[in-house]
């Protein structure tokens, strides 16, 4: 890293330090002392710190379980009923319907596309960060016409805007990712619910739950949401290769063959029962453990928990002098988007931290920390104290 990465980007962190023997404080300029979360322990030797999106590490337990041998497919089946059962109350709902889709994450987007519109239908993209432009470009490639309404500067699209694109346009659907993966900025669901429920109640609601399921509260009856989607890794804690949904009846009555650009393998009606569904056994155990893991912890404590560490990372890096691109009050629970101190370059400081054993995402907005699952306080004091460390080297 050049010697002068972070020699112009923040004279408080230069000049504001005290060290003691066992924990550093920082203070900012016209601010008393504000501990920090760092300690100076050293990282363990060759383990490297997992923080980028959808590459978190796998919990033993979890790996174990995807060993897990049977004598009869009957067993797999059991087990894949059993995660459909917990997998309901994460989506928040008792009414739809389960199914589990191998495949990558990204697969989600494109089976809800695909089962929410007929090709040439008018999809509604509410945008709230590069994610809803990739929304809109899956949307378009699937034959579909894309139609963006961004959220302004406070973090939301305005309602007026939204209740007047859709008496214009009558949509087929809404699509809208609960949680930005590259902004980190939480769309306020109940509000664009209460709009599509009043003045378009044909339209379909599909809700993006991949960076908050199991850690952020899904309310999929309440906002009458017909697709809540999301995998079986980012925060579930699962080994990645599942797209998991709640399907609401309207959706299940639709079909996708007359779809000619459709394939059938994402024809939701044939996985949505554990009889004769292809799932593999290895992926359907290990989501076993983790549900199993979610349900041990209680979800109003994992809830409770994942936001307590959110707010002790996001109240740190403004200590660090970074800022959070999510606007107050639109902040994850399950990842943060973090703009460097003026003067930093940002691919110069993702490079630097790689080489010192952390690894975290890039986005156009910035650097991507994932705090879902199983991240501890005690990991993102690792990450606060590999960024002082190179505060310290320059």
């Amino acid at each position: 890293m050049p010697k002068n990465c972070f020699r112009t980007s923040s004279r408080r962190m230069r000049h504001a330090r005290s060290h003691t023997d066992t924990r550093r404080t920082i203070m900012t300029e016209g601010q008393g002392r504000v501990p920090s979360i760092v300690r100076d322990e050293l990282p363990l030797a060759g383990r490297r710190l997992l923080l980028v999106p959808g590459q978190t590490r796998t919990s033993e337990e979890v790996l174990r379980a995807s060993a897990t041998s049977f004598e009869s497919w009957s067993e797999v089946e059991r087990a894949d009923t059993e995660c459909r059962d917990g997998l309901t109350p994460l989506f928040g709902t008792e009414q739809a319907g389960i199914v589990v889709v191998p495949g990558a994450a990204s697969l989600g987007m494109e089976v809800a596309v695909v089962a929410a519109s007929p090709p040439g239908a008018v999809v509604l993209v509410l945008v709230h960060g590069p994610q809803g432009d990739h929304i809109a470009y899956v949307v378009s490639r699937r034959g579909r016409v894309a139609d963006i309404l961004r959220a302004q500067e406070g973090g939301s699209v305005d309602p007026k805007l939204l209740r007047a694109r859709l008496i214009e346009t009558r949509p087929s659907a809404i699509v809208v990712s609960h949680v930005d993966a590259d902004s980190g900025i939480v769309a306020p669901i109940d509000d664009y619910a209460a709009v599509a429920r009043e003045v378009a109640p044909e339209t379909l609601l599909v809700v993006d739950g991949t960076w908050a399921a199991s850690c952020m509260l899904q309310r999929m009856d309440d906002w009458h949401a017909d697709i809540v989607f999301t995998d079986s890794a980012s925060t579930l804690g699962g080994c990645s290769g599942l797209m998991l949904a709640a399907v609401s009846s309207r959706v299940s009555m639709r079909k996708v063959r007359h779809d000619a650009a459709a394939s059938l393998y994402i024809e939701l009606a044939r996985w949505s029962s554990p009889t004769g569904a292809e799932v593999p056994p290895s992926l359907v155990f290990a989501l076993r453990a983790a549900l199993r893991r979610i349900y041990a912890e209680g979800l109003s404590a994992r809830f409770a928990r994942c936001d307590g560490v959110a707010r002790g990372f996001q109240e740190e890096a403004a200590a660090h002098g970074f800022r959070v691109v999510a606007p107050p009050g639109h902040e994850a629970a399950t990842l943060t988007a973090l703009r460097p101190p003026a003067g930093v370059d940002v691919q110069e400081l993702h490079a630097a931290l790689e080489r010192h054993g952390v690894d975290v995402g890039m986005g156009s907005a910035g650097l991507i920390v994932a705090h879902t699952g199983d991240t501890s306080p005690n990991d993102l004091q690792r990450f606060w104290h590999a960024v002082e460390a190179l505060h310290l080297q320059t």
